[in-house]
């Protein structure tokens, strides 16, 4: 795998107006194609296909992996799917959602195939087996798609970028948290509000740097809601298929679901400040949620409540599943379960 062929590429970058990137071709320099990509990759990263009218993004979503097309042709379109809009038209060696994946920004643009679409599928476990593997390789890869970011930041408006929405949306806006420092966030604020705001007491709680952090933030996803720069709020997600849940599976009777483990998930540490609970944040957070799950192939999921909060929960379509139990950081506390799975299949026989 040669990076000097990826790094040079990077140099090479260039830019149509709507920010597609290309690599400059000539007798000299005809080093990158997707035959190249493919070689380089293939041995690492899933390859997923999508046919005509099969959706790649979904205006609105957050999510955590990128595609680069080697096949076939996408619409981009920023706008609702039913708007008179010119969409825009992308093929081979388009990058999607590098914006989204490395900033944790929702998607603006709704991604469709036009044609038979065939595409390389780069997230985090990916980069983790490369960084292994060979370390020099996605040294490049994370420089390559940071260059790339830079390039449509500076450009034109681009439909791909996935960068905050315009309007009133913008003044708040959730994001999957993408490394460190964001998570950082998320921690201080559970801090803050446990134990600062609701006096409550956490084992996992470091008094020293004022965080809370516990073993399911290994696998979690967790994400904030920032208003005018400020983190207001924070949900985690966990994939069931992904990691053990110790005593929540037990707690929540999720061992009697048919759907459990490989189409469950939990959520957890959801927290936002006491001037924006039960507003449009608390809203967006749920929201962020429920739609990765869906994405994912969620059927239920799962979640604590203490008695006040029944009907906010039960508003969104939570019902309790089971005895009061005493939650370790909350107290008194009732399990919920949402059902996300599609309506066919509740009517089924």
């Amino acid at each position: 795998m040669d990076v000097g062929k990826l790094a040079e590429f990077v140099h090479q970058v260039n830019r149509t107006p709507f920010g597609h990137v290309v690599p400059q071709m000539n007798a000299e320099s005809d080093f990158f194609n997707v035959a190249t990509c493919k070689g380089m990759l293939a041995g690492f990263c899933a390859i997923t296909s999508f046919a005509p009218g099969e959706i790649l993004r979904v205006k609105g979503h957050h999510y955590r992996d990128v595609y680069l097309i080697t096949e076939g042709y996408v619409t981009v379109q920023s706008g609702a799917i039913d708007e008179r809009e010119w969409p825009v038209e992308r093929g081979a060696g388009t990058v999607i959602g590098e914006f989204g994946f490395l900033k944790g920004c929702p998607a603006t643009a709704t991604v469709m195939a036009k044609t038979s679409v065939r595409a390389l599928v780069v997230d985090d476990r990916v980069l983790q087996r490369i960084e292994a593997e060979q370390p020099k390789l996605a040294a490049g890869i994370s420089r390559f798609l940071t260059r790339l970011l830079e390039e449509r930041q500076r450009g034109t408006a681009d439909p791909l970028d996935d960068s905050s929405a315009s309007g009133a949306e913008s003044e708040i806006e959730v994001y999957l948290c993408r490394n460190d420092a964001m998570l950082a966030e998320a921690f201080r604020l559970r801090y803050q509000i446990y134990c600062g705001e609701l006096g409550r007491e956490s084992p996992y709680a470091d008094h020293e740097n004022m965080i809370i952090r516990d073993p399911l933030d290994d696998f979690g996803l967790t994400f904030i809601a920032v208003k005018d720069g400020e983190t207001v709020g924070t949900v985690r997600g966990n994939l069931s298929a992904e990691g053990r849940l110790g005593i929540l599976e037990d707690i929540y009777n999720m061992g009697a679901s048919v759907h459990h483990p490989q189409k469950t998930a939990v959520i957890t540490k959801f927290a936002v400040k006491r001037s924006f609970r039960g507003g449009a944040i608390t809203m967006k957070l749920i929201a962020a949620v429920r739609r990765y799950g869906e994405r994912y192939d969620v059927r239920e999921c799962y979640i604590d409540c203490i008695p006040p909060l029944l009907p906010f929960f039960r508003f969104f379509g939570f019902k309790v599943v089971g005895e009061e139990f005493i939650h370790y950081e909350n107290g008194p506390s009732f399990p919920m379960r949402l059902d996300l799975a599609p309506q066919e299949e509740h009517e089924a026989p």
